[in-house]
Protein backbone atom coordinates (compact mmCIF):
# COMPACT_ATOMS: atom_id res chain seq x y z
CA UNK A 1 0.00 0.00 0.00
CA UNK A 2 2.18 2.95 -1.28
CA UNK A 3 1.51 6.40 0.16
CA UNK A 4 -0.01 8.55 -1.93
CA UNK A 5 2.00 12.41 -2.97
CA UNK A 6 -0.59 14.23 -0.26
CA UNK A 7 0.47 11.44 2.15
CA UNK A 8 4.13 12.35 2.04
CA UNK A 9 4.47 14.38 5.16
CA UNK A 10 6.83 13.54 7.77
CA UNK A 11 6.53 14.05 11.39
CA UNK A 12 9.86 14.50 12.06
CA UNK A 13 11.68 13.82 8.57
CA UNK A 14 10.96 16.13 5.37
CA UNK A 15 8.62 15.40 3.11
CA UNK A 16 9.06 12.63 0.56
CA UNK A 17 12.02 10.82 2.28
CA UNK A 18 11.70 7.43 3.44
CA UNK A 19 12.04 8.43 6.96
CA UNK A 20 8.51 10.35 6.23
CA UNK A 21 7.12 7.67 4.23
CA UNK A 22 7.45 5.44 7.56
CA UNK A 23 6.49 7.80 9.92
CA UNK A 24 2.94 8.40 7.81
CA UNK A 25 2.53 5.07 7.15
CA UNK A 26 2.78 4.33 10.94
CA UNK A 27 0.34 7.03 11.88
CA UNK A 28 -2.30 6.32 9.46
CA UNK A 29 -1.63 2.20 11.05
CA UNK A 30 -1.47 3.92 14.46
CA UNK A 31 -4.96 5.81 14.28
CA UNK A 32 -6.62 2.86 13.02
CA UNK A 33 -5.49 0.45 15.10
CA UNK A 34 -3.74 1.39 18.40
CA UNK A 35 -0.26 1.13 18.47
CA UNK A 36 -0.31 -2.18 20.13
CA UNK A 37 -2.22 -3.46 17.89
CA UNK A 38 0.16 -2.51 14.49
CA UNK A 39 3.59 -4.34 13.61
CA UNK A 40 6.59 -3.18 12.14
CA UNK A 41 5.71 -5.25 9.11
CA UNK A 42 2.61 -3.70 8.58
CA UNK A 43 4.47 -0.37 9.31
CA UNK A 44 7.26 -1.70 6.24
CA UNK A 45 4.52 -2.93 4.41
CA UNK A 46 2.53 0.32 3.90
CA UNK A 47 5.64 2.61 3.69
CA UNK A 48 6.77 0.41 0.57
CA UNK A 49 9.80 -0.53 3.14
CA UNK A 50 11.56 -3.08 3.93
CA UNK A 51 11.19 -3.78 8.03
CA UNK A 52 15.81 -3.21 7.78
CA UNK A 53 14.68 0.03 6.40
CA UNK A 54 12.39 0.78 8.98
CA UNK A 55 14.71 -0.31 11.73
CA UNK A 56 17.58 2.09 9.95
CA UNK A 57 15.65 4.93 11.09
CA UNK A 58 13.45 4.02 14.16
CA UNK A 59 15.08 1.24 16.88
CA UNK A 60 11.88 -0.16 17.91
CA UNK A 61 7.93 0.57 16.74
CA UNK A 62 8.16 2.28 20.01
CA UNK A 63 10.49 4.60 19.59
CA UNK A 64 8.64 5.35 16.33
CA UNK A 65 5.83 6.15 18.48
CA UNK A 66 7.22 7.94 20.69
CA UNK A 67 8.87 10.24 18.78
CA UNK A 68 6.00 11.00 16.99
CA UNK A 69 4.09 12.09 19.96
CA UNK A 70 6.72 14.26 21.19
CA UNK A 71 7.18 16.40 18.32
CA UNK A 72 3.34 16.99 18.12
CA UNK A 73 3.24 17.77 21.89
CA UNK A 74 6.32 19.52 21.74
CA UNK A 75 4.82 21.59 18.52
CA UNK A 76 1.15 22.09 20.92
CA UNK A 77 3.06 23.49 23.67
CA UNK A 78 4.60 26.18 21.32
CA UNK A 79 1.84 26.96 20.04
CA UNK A 80 0.27 27.85 23.48
CA UNK A 81 4.00 29.39 24.25
CA UNK A 82 3.20 32.11 20.98
CA UNK A 83 -0.60 32.60 22.22
CA UNK A 84 0.65 33.36 25.51
CA UNK A 85 3.00 36.33 24.32
CA UNK A 86 2.58 39.78 23.70
CA UNK A 87 0.68 40.60 27.18
CA UNK A 88 -2.78 39.44 25.81
CA UNK A 89 -5.58 39.66 28.49
CA UNK A 90 -6.34 35.99 29.60
CA UNK A 91 -9.84 35.96 27.41
CA UNK A 92 -7.61 37.32 24.43
CA UNK A 93 -5.15 34.29 24.91
CA UNK A 94 -7.36 31.79 25.60
CA UNK A 95 -9.18 32.60 21.95
CA UNK A 96 -5.37 32.78 20.57
CA UNK A 97 -4.99 29.50 22.25
CA UNK A 98 -8.05 27.94 20.93
CA UNK A 99 -7.27 29.19 17.60
CA UNK A 100 -3.20 27.77 17.20
CA UNK A 101 -4.99 24.15 18.43
CA UNK A 102 -7.68 24.13 16.01
CA UNK A 103 -4.97 25.35 13.30
CA UNK A 104 -2.36 22.41 14.29
CA UNK A 105 -5.44 20.09 14.18
CA UNK A 106 -7.09 21.31 10.69
CA UNK A 107 -2.96 21.89 9.24
CA UNK A 108 -2.68 17.64 9.77
CA UNK A 109 -5.58 15.81 11.46
CA UNK A 110 -4.20 12.74 11.39
CA UNK A 111 -1.12 14.13 13.53
CA UNK A 112 -3.56 16.08 16.10
CA UNK A 113 -6.00 12.87 16.24
CA UNK A 114 -2.98 10.37 17.26
CA UNK A 115 -1.47 13.06 20.08
CA UNK A 116 -5.47 13.17 21.15
CA UNK A 117 -5.30 9.11 21.25
CA UNK A 118 -2.13 8.59 22.52
CA UNK A 119 -1.98 10.58 25.63
CA UNK A 120 -2.55 8.34 28.40
CA UNK A 121 0.08 6.13 26.92
CA UNK A 122 2.93 8.37 26.91
CA UNK A 123 2.33 10.91 29.48
CA UNK A 124 1.51 9.04 32.88
CA UNK A 125 4.67 7.40 32.22
CA UNK A 126 7.18 10.14 31.98
CA UNK A 127 9.07 11.45 34.66
CA UNK A 128 7.92 14.52 36.50
CA UNK A 129 10.70 16.94 34.89
CA UNK A 130 9.16 15.97 31.41
CA UNK A 131 5.58 16.57 32.75
CA UNK A 132 6.41 20.05 34.05
CA UNK A 133 8.83 21.59 31.00
CA UNK A 134 8.58 24.34 28.80
CA UNK A 135 7.20 22.08 25.72
CA UNK A 136 4.01 20.58 28.10
CA UNK A 137 1.04 22.36 27.16
CA UNK A 138 -1.00 21.23 30.26
CA UNK A 139 1.29 22.55 32.18
CA UNK A 140 1.62 26.10 30.06
CA UNK A 141 -1.77 26.50 30.32
CA UNK A 142 -1.82 26.24 34.15
CA UNK A 143 0.72 28.71 34.36
CA UNK A 144 -1.12 30.78 32.13
CA UNK A 145 -4.43 30.51 34.49
CA UNK A 146 -2.35 30.86 37.48
CA UNK A 147 -0.80 34.17 36.43
CA UNK A 148 -4.35 35.01 35.60
CA UNK A 149 -5.19 34.34 38.93
CA UNK A 150 -2.36 36.24 40.35
CA UNK A 151 -3.05 39.02 38.61
CA UNK A 152 -6.85 39.21 39.48
CA UNK A 153 -8.20 38.92 35.69
CA UNK A 154 -9.44 35.03 37.32
CA UNK A 155 -11.01 33.94 40.99
CA UNK A 156 -8.50 32.93 42.98
CA UNK A 157 -8.70 28.51 42.45
CA UNK A 158 -7.04 25.11 41.09
CA UNK A 159 -5.24 26.53 38.40
CA UNK A 160 -4.94 22.55 37.01
CA UNK A 161 -8.36 22.24 37.44
CA UNK A 162 -9.81 25.21 35.21
CA UNK A 163 -7.14 24.31 33.11
CA UNK A 164 -8.20 20.48 32.99
CA UNK A 165 -11.55 21.77 32.65
CA UNK A 166 -10.71 24.58 29.50
CA UNK A 167 -8.53 21.75 27.46
CA UNK A 168 -11.42 19.52 27.50
CA UNK A 169 -13.70 21.88 25.74
CA UNK A 170 -11.61 21.86 22.97
CA UNK A 171 -10.47 17.96 23.26
CA UNK A 172 -13.70 16.46 23.65
CA UNK A 173 -14.63 18.39 20.65
CA UNK A 174 -11.68 17.01 18.71
CA UNK A 175 -12.60 13.36 19.89
CA UNK A 176 -15.90 13.62 18.42
CA UNK A 177 -14.21 14.43 15.40
CA UNK A 178 -12.21 11.34 15.26
CA UNK A 179 -14.96 9.33 15.99
CA UNK A 180 -17.62 10.59 13.70
CA UNK A 181 -20.05 12.72 15.58
CA UNK A 182 -19.68 16.27 14.16
CA UNK A 183 -17.87 16.97 10.60
CA UNK A 184 -15.45 19.74 9.21
CA UNK A 185 -12.45 21.15 10.64
CA UNK A 186 -11.75 22.88 13.99
CA UNK A 187 -10.91 26.34 12.77
CA UNK A 188 -14.66 26.59 11.82
CA UNK A 189 -15.61 26.18 15.38
CA UNK A 190 -12.59 28.17 17.03
CA UNK A 191 -15.15 31.23 17.65
CA UNK A 192 -17.69 28.89 20.00
CA UNK A 193 -14.77 26.51 21.52
CA UNK A 194 -13.36 30.13 22.60
CA UNK A 195 -16.52 31.44 23.98
CA UNK A 196 -16.94 28.06 26.30
CA UNK A 197 -13.20 28.07 27.19
CA UNK A 198 -13.78 31.50 29.05
CA UNK A 199 -17.06 30.25 30.37
CA UNK A 200 -14.76 27.81 31.99
CA UNK A 201 -12.57 30.08 33.27
CA UNK A 202 -15.18 32.19 34.60
CA UNK A 203 -17.05 30.25 36.48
Amino acid sequence: MPTSESDERGVTADAGTTKARIERAALTLFCAKGVDAVTTREIAAASGVSEGALYRHFTSKESLAETMFSAIHKRLGESIRKAAAGGRTIEETARAIVAGYAAVADEDWPLFAYHLLTTHRFLPFTDASARNSADNPVTLVEDIIGAAMDRGELAKGDAAFKAAAALGVVLQTALHKKYGRIEGGLASRAGALGDAVIAVLKA
